[in-house]
């Protein structure tokens, strides 16, 4: 019998390597379903795990099949590692209910995938060194961690020593399996452990706990008490979910350790019992103000934040300076009903957008301060993500106009048409709302260039013609942007490319906005035909003073390095052109530069030459 189930062993071994996929009528399982039915005869354990085998060969589904193998090989391995000898002598209990040994509830996760693609993602989480991190990065968004052999691995990344897979683990891979994984990583939770088990716990925190899971609970209750510097505040806060912890939480809002309180303060926003809100609502009027609306801002209840909301409005709305004068005493109510949606809260938002003059508090406060208040009433109506939130954005941003830029513009590009964007804030005569043009720079500066140094590459062409009306291309050519007609750049305009000749002979004294690297951006993205393509970027590199050290080499050496790829058509007369403005130059450094440049134009040439001989 021993051998039996070593065998039986073997072979759920090899589908956990090969996939789960391949049970489906194994006929080395197959072969032996007699011998196991004729072990199950003599004990119950036996007979479970031969009902067990049978079910994992017949199963249709593939999410069936991993939970059938998983069972039976857990089954079995308790079978193989607590009997001493594997007979079938007297009563043999069933282990697994023996030892208590707990369903994880994981049932959507498979073996579908094959050894050899997870071969990869096991050696970066198993090893050290660079390049891990996107190889598991890659695994995570090839779904590679559903795969039920990848559940041990992923827990083992919370431990690792590079901090970004560790902080992808704790934040997205771990909690992707959902509530079920508290127990398992609560199973062997080290109360005095480090790093790694506080990152569980984290976990544990963001997916709640059951309830009903009293063995979990228990666990949490006796690392709060008794675990490490670390594991105490981490544990406090996995206990919203357990009405009994209710007076611990309350005894643990006043600790000593501000980390203990802040972990207290978000279970018992979790927890929302009537005790629960009373706390609460003082540590936010108290001198916990800040901590308390920084733990609670994402788990608040709706009959906290009714209480809050109107405590909100009262202070808005005193009249005597003593009380509310600064920003600070509206703080942590900004913090707290930051993620709000409730309908006082929308009302009291709508009311002020209506007549700010109503709410002394933001005359009193310097003109930053009061901006905070507005910035949090328009991203409000920002988040509803409908055209009526434009209406009191609108309003409000004729006393702070950068609410068009950061709110409306970016709400309108969501919710209307390319064309009603133009019609509303162009200054046309059907538009409601007139945008200076120094805000409507900033709305473009942010919109069509990806933002990553001084020289910012242009998002993709498809992407800006998808997006933006052409008209704006009329308007920035007409308001001189240059940034902007770049940005907007297209074919069918009559107008840009005399508008990009002019601006390249303007770059005597280049600025932000005459800028010869925004010519080339329009350039490089804009299909213009090729000879006029080569025609500007030759142009750009003509015009410029070659003898005057430049502001920024970075735009300077982005035209040569264009120029530098040519077709071989035109490289004869890039090389002709280039040896022009090297007679001119007296920098050396520049002068070489170029001739470098005309060199491997002219080796381009001649290999392009002998390949058409051959």
């Amino acid at each position: 019998m021993s051998t039996l189930l070593q065998e039986l062993h073997g072979e759920l071994r090899r589908l956990y390597i090969a996939g789960s996929d391949l049970a489906a009528d194994d006929f080395r399982l197959k072969k032996l379903e007699p011998k196991l039915g004729a072990l199950g005869e003599r004990a119950p354990v036996f007979k479970r795990i031969a009902e067990g085998t049978a079910a994992l060969v017949d199963s249709a589904e593939p999410f069936e099949r991993a939970a059938r193998l998983q069972d039976v090989s857990t089954l079995l391995n308790s079978v193989l590692a607590t009997q001493g000898r594997t007979a079938a002598e007297g009563t043999v209990q069933d282990i697994r209910t023996d030892l208590a040994i707990p369903s994880y509830g994981l049932p959507d996760l498979t073996t579908d995938h094959s050894s050899r693609e997870l071969g990869e993602v096991r050696q970066a989480l198993s090893s050290s060194g660079s390049g891990r991190y996107e190889v598991v990065l890659s695994a995570y968004e090839r779904g590679l961690f559903d795969d039920l052999r990848m559940l041990p691995m992923a827990v083992h990344a919370l431990g690792d020593s590079y901090s970004e897979i560790a902080d992808l683990a704790v934040n997205k891979i771990v909690p992707g399996y959902g509530t079920a994984i508290a127990a398992y990583l609560l199973k062997d939770l080290d109360i005095q452990g480090g790093r790694e088990h506080e990152r569980r716990l984290q976990v544990v925190k963001q997916v709640g706990v059951n309830p009903d899971d009293r063995v979990s609970l228990n666990k949490l209750i006796l690392a709060a008490e008794e675990g490490g510097a670390k594991i105490v505040p981490a544990a406090v806060a996995c206990l919203g979910t357990d009405p009994e912890c209710e007076q611990r939480l309350l005894d643990w809002s006043h600790d000593a350790k501000k980390t203990v309180r802040e972990s207290a303060y978000f279970a018992l926003s979790v927890l929302d019992s009537e005790a629960a809100r009373d706390r609460l609502y003082e540590a936010l009027t108290g001198k916990d103000a800040g901590i308390a609306s920084e733990a609670i801002q994402f788990s608040i209840s709706q009959t906290l934040a009714e209480s809050l909301v109107k405590l909100y409005e009262e202070k808005l709305q005193d009249r005597a300076e003593k009380k509310v004068n600064s920003i600070k005493d509206l703080h942590p109510l900004l913090t707290a009903l930051g993620k709000v949606r409730h309908p006082l809260l929308e009302r009291l938002y709508m009311e002020l957008s209506q007549d700010l003059s109503a709410y002394p508090v933001l005359q009193r406060l310097d003109k930053r301060e009061s901006g905070w208040i507005i910035g949090a009433a328009a991203d409000y109506f920002v988040r509803s993500n409908t055209i009526e939130a434009l209406e009191p954005i609108e309003r409000m941003a004729k006393a702070s106009p950068t609410l068009l830029v950061h709110y409306a513009v970016p709400l309108a590009r969501r919710v209307l048409s390319p064309a009603e964007v133009y019609e509303r804030y162009s200054g046309s005569e059907s538009g409601k709302t007139r945008m200076s043009g120094d805000l409507l720079f900033m709305v473009f500066r942010q919109a069509l260039y990806n933002r990553v140094g001084v020289n910012d590459p242009r998002r993709p062409q498809a992407e800006i013609e998808a997006d933006w009306d052409p008209r704006w291309l009329d308007w920035a050519i007409d308001h001189d942007r240059l940034s902007v007609v770049a940005g907007l750049a297209r074919l069918g305009n009559d107008r840009l490319l005399p508008y990009l000749k002019q601006a390249i002979r303007n770059h005597a004294s280049p600025t932000i906005e005459n800028d010869r690297y925004t010519v080339l951006e329009a350039v490089r993205n804009v299909p213009f035909d090729g000879e006029t393509r080569f025609e500007l970027l030759m142009q750009l590199l003509e015009s410029r003073d070659w003898n005057r050290p430049p502001t920024t080499a970075y735009g300077e050496f982005a035209i040569v390095g264009e120029v530098s790829r040519v077709p071989v058509p035109q490289i004869g007369e890039a090389v002709r052109r280039i040896e022009a403005i090297m007679a001119g130059i007296e920098r050396t450094d520049y002068k070489r530069r170029l001739q470098d440049t005309a060199e491997k134009l002219r080796t381009r040439q001649a290999a392009a030459q002998a390949e058409s001989g051959k």
